[in-house]
């Protein structure tokens, strides 16, 4: 075994071979490159091949990887350095030091993203995939799939880009996804054909058979399967992989109640010569099942003893099978009558389950228990319910995490895309107008200057005519609003001084006539009107607190602005109708804003909802305002069928959104693709001017 001294030495001879590489490039010129890269991949390898030694202990594994990237990243050719850290990445996965492959992987990452190498870091993201598919945390393996998927399926890698929708239609099955499991099972499909990779199709349609099976599918299961076989018999050495679709088959039949075509598939199994050989697990596996089916139809001629055989196999093998075996000696136990022993096998698959943290199993035995255990049915029943339920809850928040990770995913390729697809756009039009700039200069200067001064002034002119009759609609809706105001709190202020000058004062009046009454010494008029008098400065003080409750409300000051955009959302009308949304910041005063700003962020919005009503067939429509520092940025989104935004005529209500924004001094852009929905945002700075003064907020704050 090699120790620390003679790992030190080899890797000191490593470094003096590439310095007298170094030295003999210097001497020979480009000869060298061929050199270097020889002597250093060869370094490198076999460092690894030390790494994968199974004879080396684990201390010396974090010791091999860690000298092996430390070399690794001294070198100096940039081609050989990606190359060789992505190696290691990949080798990485199995090295107990975890923290160690995480940094080897991040560098392989940083390194694709920063050269531009998609391949490389297609790969790493694969290689962090199957790193936390080892470690059970399947979102992020999920995601790490995806990215790397996305990537090959982009550059029409079809082999690797349907290998990997194999590896997330697995990731989904176990989740129970099986909806998104089997389309993307149905996608690799697609292009493993393309690649002709039989043992991936293979792999493929035996999922899809699986998938079929969890959706109670039987009749496709099959038919899945019977295309599974025909790539199998393509394969060579493919024994195992005929008997394993074989005993799946046997499975489908079994749980679709056709016991005797799943006993007939099981045997032909079963009847395979060497068996038993080719692959002890399944052969284990299939004897239960037969013994299974067959006390299903009540033949327990010689069962408990495919059964017991089972259990003998599973048991020196370690492996989970040992709780479907017991369960079939459960099954047996009851059929034979002997309820205490099917009680005592059931408790027994139970405690294995739960070893192996196999749910299904799990509840297959609270279901079977709470059958024939009639002491303690209920609280199996009740276990099984509290279980189900928490799986289905768990299941369920999973599933949609995997949604969102899809949908940014694909949302964050799509603005990519669009930006890449822009930029070119950008750079024809570029050239363009550089070669007609080039060829008519000199001819069109005066007449440009002349055309560009009259459209200057028409765009002059047409701002100042739009700038009056945007000042006119606010100016009327702020007249109105004050006078609807100035009525309610005319209105709202004679009631407060009828009821306490007029009511108010009378009753005050009957209380004093009651008060003098009150000095006669009868007992009954005493009891009397002291009870009137009571119920009198009751009236007195409830009148005296709706009169000040009036008087306040007259001067309460409402938040018109966001009340307008609500009310506008609330008006819409489409067919089918819509849902609309409006977020905004309660706390900011939304109000304080100048007029030009919210009459043409009013417009604005108006323009984007009539044209999503229009165009887009959406569902939902999201408006939201925030402010970022001297910033006010409005967000409008439709959920709806998008659009090429490039491809599209430039309308009226996009020239209209376009030439208010520009008029607030802001920014604005679109983002829409087909399919994705249309995202319009507004830019608007906010300058000290922007702002209303203090003697004129009370003025606009019903506007």
């Amino acid at each position: 075994m090699l120790n620390r001294k003679h790992i030190e030495q080899n890797i000191k001879l490593k470094t003096l071979l590439a310095f007298l590489t170094l030295l003999g490039y210097l001497a020979l010129g480009q000869e060298k490159k061929t050199i270097e890269i020889k002597i250093t991949n060869d370094s490198i390898n076999r460092l690894i091949q030390s790494f994968q030694n199974k004879s080396v202990t684990s201390n010396d594994d974090f010791y091999w990887l860690e000298q092996a990237y430390d070399y690794a990243k001294s070198v100096k050719n940039q081609q050989l350095k990606l190359k060789l850290i992505s190696k290691l990445s990949f080798r990485g996965i199995r090295s107990k030091d975890t923290a160690l492959f995480r940094k080897i992987n991040r560098s392989a990452i940083d390194l694709g993203r920063k050269t531009n190498d998609s391949v490389l870091l297609a790969e790493a993201h694969w290689d962090l995939a199957v790193f936390f598919r080892r470690k059970k945390v399947l979102d992020s393996a999920y995601y790490n799939y995806l990215e790397a998927q996305e990537i090959f399926e982009q550059k029409s890698d079809h082999l690797n880009s349907g290998k990997l929708l194999l590896y997330i239609s697995s990731i989904q099955e176990s989740i129970k996804d099986y909806v998104g499991a089997e389309t993307n099972l149905i996608l690799a499909i697609e292009r493993l054909k393309q690649s002709g990779s039989n043992r991936d199709l293979f792999n493929a349609y035996k999922d899809l058979g699986i998938v079929s099976e969890d959706l109670k599918q039987y009749s496709r299961a099959v038919t899945y399967y019977n295309e599974a076989l025909s790539y199998a018999n393509k394969l060579k050495n493919n024994s195992f992989y005929l008997l394993q679709v074989k005993n799946n088959v046997g499975i489908v039949y079994r749980e679709s109640g056709a016991y005797d075509k799943a006993i007939e598939k099981f045997e032909e199994v079963l009847g395979t010569p060497n068996v038993d050989k080719i692959n002890l697990k399944l052969y284990a596996k299939t004897l239960n099942n037969l013994a299974l089916c067959k006390i299903r139809i009540g033949d327990t001629v010689g069962t408990e003893d495919k059964i017991k055989r089972s259990i003998i196999i599973n048991d020196s093998l370690e492996s989970g099978s040992l709780v479907s075996s017991y369960y079939s000696m459960a099954e047996l136990s009851l059929l034979q009558k002997d309820t205490s022993a099917s009680i005592n096998w059931a408790e027994k698959s139970m405690r294995a389950a739960k070893e192996n943290n196999n749910n299904k199993r799990i509840l297959e035995n609270f279901a079977f228990l709470a059958n024939i255990d009639t002491k303690n049915a209920s609280s199996y029943a009740q276990e099984y319910i509290n279980l189900n339920d928490s799986l289905q809850l768990e299941e369920r928040k999973i599933r949609n995490k995997f949604a969102r990770i899809r949908f940014e995913t694909d949302e964050f390729i799509a603005e990519n895309i669009e930006l890449s697809e822009e930029k070119e756009l950008l750079n024809q039009q570029k050239q363009m107008w550089t070669g007609i700039a080039l060829g008519f200069f000199l001819l069109g200067v005066s007449v440009y200057i002349i055309i560009n001064q009259r459209a200057r002034n028409q765009k002059l002119r047409f701002l100042q005519q739009q700038q009056e009759n945007n000042e006119e609609i606010f100016n009327l809706m702020l007249a109105q609003k004050q006078k609807v105001n100035e009525v309610k709190r005319m209105e709202q202020k004679r009631i407060s001084e009828e009821l306490h000058d007029g009511v108010l004062g009378k009753m005050l009046g009957a209380r004093m006539v009651l008060t003098g009454l009150n000095k006669k010494t009868s007992s009954e008029a005493i009891t009397e009107r002291s009870s009137a008098i009571s119920a009198l400065k009751g009236v007195e003080n409830e009148i005296r607190s709706i009169s000040h409750e009036l008087s306040h409300s007259a001067y309460r000051r409402i938040h018109n602005f966001v009340n307008s955009i609500e009310g506008l959302l609330q008006s819409t009308k489409g067919d089918p109708p819509i849902n609309t949304f409006f977020n905004y910041d309660e706390d900011e005063d939304w109000d304080s804003l100048v007029g030009d700003i919210k009459i043409n962020v009013y417009r604005i919005i108006q323009e984007t909802l009539q044209n999503a009503l229009k165009h887009a067939n959406c569902t939902n429509f999201f408006v939201n305002f925030e402010r970022v520092g001297d910033e006010f940025i409005v967000t409008m989104r439709d959920d709806g069928v998008g659009f090429k935004f490039e491809k599209e005529k430039k309308g009226i209500g996009m020239r209209n959104i376009r030439s208010r924004t520009h008029k607030l001094k802001g920014k604005w852009k679109i983002s829409s693709k087909p399919g994705t929905g249309t995202t319009i945002t507004v830019f608007i700075p906010l300058e000290d001017d922007s702002l209303l003064k203090e003697n004129t907020k009370d003025l606009l704050q019903d506007v």
